[in-house]
């Protein structure tokens, strides 16, 4: 009798726990959230690497030195994204460059950034430490970044932003590459252009940058003001879910005598990305 009143407990209570959805108040059989467990990516990874026929950075040809043009620039970036939430985003990754004409030319960047969604709006905050080994200057540097997607017809995309780079130090006299509390403001629309499906689109932008006390001039100073104005479109082509290809030629005009760098510039570019 006792073992019968058992094999009927168990049985009520399986059937109790098949009837009611495994959380209070989710409304969800345990299997239907092993469903939407599975098709929810937590995390992301990307590995990218690259060429660029001038180093130009923030409007300044980086590596031009006694060249006539400057040299080009071998690049190779690895990043993991973690969907926190279906809104935040942790994004952490490290950067590293190599100079080709300039040689001697090392950098590498450690960053992370986390964003918040706010349906077509998005909020950015990130750290970069920068780490120059042929002359062993770094520095530290915070960014805060809004960005605001407009949806067009035909696919069609166009996203303003506009971000502030804020240098944390060391100051120029103690090992750093710029000076302490200078900072950097860029204004910036991209565009997305669908061509072919998913497959090949273009992606043109417009920038305009300025400023304060971060960028140097030929006659040493820095320069507080209008950087430069710069132009330029992409070409990205989807081979697969997984691999990515990317080519791009751009132009910039400045006239604040900075560092190294021509009134009128053109370089180009492209790289190969392997998303996981």
């Amino acid at each position: 009798m006792k073992i019968a009143t058992k094999i009927l407990a168990t049985v009520l209570m399986a059937a109790l726990l098949a009837s009611k959805p495994l959380l209070a108040g989710d409304g969800k059989s345990f299997k239907e959230k092993v469903v939407v467990e599975e098709e929810r990516k937590w995390w992301g990874a990307a590995l990218s690497t690259g060429w660029d026929s001038l180093y130009m950075f923030r409007g300044v040809n980086v590596l031009r030195g006694d060249q006539k043009y400057g040299s080009s620039l071998y690049w190779t970036d690895l990043n993991v994204t973690w969907n926190i939430t279906d809104n935040d985003f942790l994004n952490i990754g490290a950067w590293q460059a190599f100079g080709i004409g300039n040689t001697s030319y090392k950098e590498t960047d450690v960053y992370a950034t986390y964003t918040r969604t706010f349906g077509n709006l998005a909020a950015s905050l990130g750290y970069v430490f920068y780490y120059y080994a042929n002359s062993r200057l770094y520095q530290n540097e915070l960014s805060a970044k809004l960005a605001y997607t407009v949806e067009l017809s035909h696919g069609i995309t166009v996203t303003p932003s506009l971000t502030y780079f804020f240098n944390l130090g060391p100051d120029i006299d103690n090992d750093g590459a710029a000076k302490t509390t200078s900072s950097y403001l860029l204004a910036r629309i991209d565009a997305g252009i669908p061509l072919y499906k998913d497959i090949v689109s273009l992606a043109p932008w417009v920038a305009f940058g300025s400023s304060f006390d971060y960028n140097f001039q030929n006659d040493g100073n820095t320069l507080t003001g209008a950087n430069n104005f710069e132009v330029g479109i992409g070409l990205p082509i989807k081979i697969n879910d997984t691999i990515t290809l990317y080519g791009y030629g751009a132009y910039s005009y400045q006239d604040a005598d900075l560092l190294g760098t021509e009134d009128n510039t053109f370089w180009g570019g492209g790289k190969v990305t392997f998303s996981f």
